[in-house]
C-alpha cells in the first residue's frame, strides 16, 4: 500500500511540475508539497534509494552558493547530482528536487541539498546524509526562528541524531558553528588562516561574542567579520579548532578574490570576502566525499558564484548591473563593504520585501550599516523598492541618504526604471531580499543580460 502511495505522489508531482513549466513557473516547491500530502514518508523512500549518497548544507548565510559549488565539484568528478539549486530548502523544496532529479537506473547519483536550519532535524532521519555542512550562524528572520540561540540549538540537536557514518563539516572561524560539533562524531573544519584584505571591526554586529559553553566573553586575536575570526574563551578553554581546509593569503585581484590552499591557488570571481568561506566549505565537503585533490585544485582556479550573489550582468550589451542578495545585518554589511570599494559611478536599487520567505520582520535594516554608503562618492541616487519600500526609504533617510533617495513601486519595474535612466558609463547595483532576487535576475537575462567576467 505504501509503495502505491509513493508512486502516486511521484507521478502527481511530475505532472504538476510539467504544468507549472508550461505556465513559465519554476515549480520548486508545489510539486513536493502535494507529493508529501499524498505520501508523508516520501523522503524515506529516496533515503533508501540513495543509500547515504546525500549531503546537507545548512546555516544562515551561504547555503545556496556552497551547495552549488559542491555540486560543481561532484559533477566534474563524474557524478550525477540532484540539487535544489535555487534554494528551495524546506521539506517541500527538498522533495521536489528529489522527485525531479532522481533516476532509478543511476548508481552514482548524489543529492546535494540546501536545508533550512529549522528543517534539518526533520530531514536527517529519513535521508541519512553522508555529510552535513554548517556554514555559519547569524541573526536572521526573527519572526520564524526567534533568537539566534534557538536556531543554533535546533541545528545542534539535529546533528546529534546524525548516523555514525556522517561527517559534520564546520566553519572553524565561527564560534557558534564550531560549538555545535556533536560529541563522538566525525568532524572536518575549514577556515581562513591569513588575509591581505582590510578588515573593519568598527560597528560590526557580533552575534556570537559569548561562549556557548560557559557564557564568558570570547577573546579575539584576529577578527574578520560578524563573530568570525581567531577566538578563545578565557573561562573554559573553548577555542577555534585548527582547520583541516585552510585558505591563506586571501587577497583582492582583478575584480575577484585569490587565495592559497594546499600549495595551489584558488580564484573566486566576486570581490566579496564571505564567498571565500563558501568556497572552502564546498572544498571541505568535496574532500569528505572522496573527490581527488588534483581535481579540486584544477576546478578551484575559477570558481563562479553567480545566481544573484554579487553577480555581474551586462544588459543590452552596455549597462552593467550587479545583483546581490541581502537578508540580514551581517550579510548586508559585507555586501556594502564591496559596494563602497567600487571605483565607478553608480545608481543603487534596494528591494526590501516582507513575504514569508524573506521574513516578515524587517527590523534588521536598522542594524545594517547603510551609513557606509555615504563613503561611496560615486553614488548618484538610491531607489527604495519592494513591499516595504517606504520602510527602506525611512532607513536611508536616517542613514543620511534621504536627499538622493526616491521610492519606486514594485521590484522588476523599479529595476527597469533605474536602467532606463542610468547614465552612460554608470553601473546599476541591485540589492534585494530573497523573493525578488530571482524574478529580477530572470528579467535581466530576458532583456539580454550576460555574465561579466571578473
Amino acid at each position: 500500500m505504501q509503495i502505491l502511495k509513493t508512486w502516486a505522489a511521484i507521478g502527481t508531482a511530475k505532472m504538476i511540475k510539467r504544468l507549472l513549466a508550461a505556465l513559465g513557473r519554476k515549480g520548486t516547491t508545489l510539486p513536493g508539497a502535494v507529493a508529501l500530502r499524498i505520501s508523508p514518508d516520501l523522503l524515506r523512500y529516496y533515503g533508501r534509494k540513495l543509500e547515504g549518497r546525500v549531503v546537507f548544507v545548512t546555516g544562515t548565510n551561504g547555503k545556496t552558493t556552497t551547495s552549488n559549488l559542491l555540486a560543481h565539484f561532484l559533477r566534474k568528478d563524474g557524478r550525477k547530482v540532484i540539487s535544489n539549486a535555487l534554494g528551495a530548502n524546506l521539506m517541500q523544496g527538498i522533495a521536489t528536487a528529489l522527485i525531479e532529479g532522481f533516476s532509478p537506473s543511476s548508481r552514482n547519483q548524489v543529492a546535494v541539498l540546501e536545508v533550512d536550519e529549522a528543517t534539518i532535524g526533520k530531514a536527517i532521519e529519513p535521508l541519512q546524509p553522508a555529510a552535513v555542512v554548517v556554514t555559519n550562524f547569524f541573526r536572521d528572520q526573527l519572526d520564524r526562528y526567534g533568537e539566534l540561540d534557538a536556531v543554533v540549538g535546533m541545528v545542534e540537536r539535529a546533528l546529534e541524531r546524525t548516523p555514525p557514518q556522517t561527517t559534520v563539516v564546520l566553519n572553524a572561524d565561527d564560534p557558534l558553528a564550531s560549538s555545535v560539533a556533536p560529541p563522538g562524531k566525525k568532524t572536518a573544519y575549514y577556515g581562513v588562516e591569513s588575509t591581505e584584505m582590510p578588515m573593519d571591526e568598527q560597528g560590526e554586529v557580533r552575534d556570537g561574542k559569548f561562549c556557548r559553553r560557559c557564557g564568558s566573553l570570547l577573546r579575539y586575536r584576529l577578527y574578520y567579520y560578524g563573530q568570525l575570526g581567531f577566538y578563545d574563551c578565557p573561562g573554559c578553554g573553548f577555542r577555534r579548532p585548527t582547520p583541516d581546509v585552510a585558505a591563506r593569503r586571501v587577497r583582492l585581484q582583478d575584480g575577484g578574490i585569490v587565495f592559497e590552499l594546499d600549495g595551489e591557488t584558488g580564484v573566486v570571481d566576486t570581490p566579496a570576502f564571505y564567498n571565500v568561506y563558501n568556497a572552502l566549505a564546498a572544498i571541505a565537503a568535496a574532500k569528505v566525499l572522496g573527490v581527488q585533490p588534483r581535481l579540486i585544485a584544477r576546478e578551484m582556479k575559477r570558481l563562479n558564484i553567480g545566481l544573484g550573489r554579487m553577480e555581474r550582468l551586462r544588459v543590452d550589451g552596455e549597462r552593467e548591473t550587479w545583483l546581490a542578495l541581502v537578508k540580514n545585518p551581517t550579510g548586508c554589511n559585507q555586501v556594502l563593504k564591496v559596494v563602497i570599494q567600487m571605483d565607478r559611478p553608480m545608481d543603487l536599487v534596494f528591494i526590501l520585501n516582507d513575504r514569508h520567505a524573506d521574513g516578515t520582520d524587517v527590523s534588521w535594516i536598522w542594524d545594517a550599516h547603510l551609513e557606509r554608503l555615504k563613503a561611496q562618492n560615486h553614488l548618484r541616487r538610491v531607489i527604495a523598492a519592494g513591499t516595504r519600500a517606504h520602510d527602506m526609504a525611512v532607513r536611508l533617510k536616517y542613514a543620511g541618504l534621504g536627499d538622493i533617495t526616491t521610492i519606486q513601486e514594485g521590484d522588476v519595474a523599479a529595476v527597469d526604471a533605474a536602467l532606463s535612466e542610468l547614465p552612460f558609463g554608470h553601473t546599476l547595483v541591485v540589492l534585494s531580499t530573497y523573493t525578488s532576487l530571482y524574478a529580477v535576475r530572470d528579467h535581466l537575462l530576458k532583456k539580454g543580460g550576460a555574465a561579466v567576467e571578473a
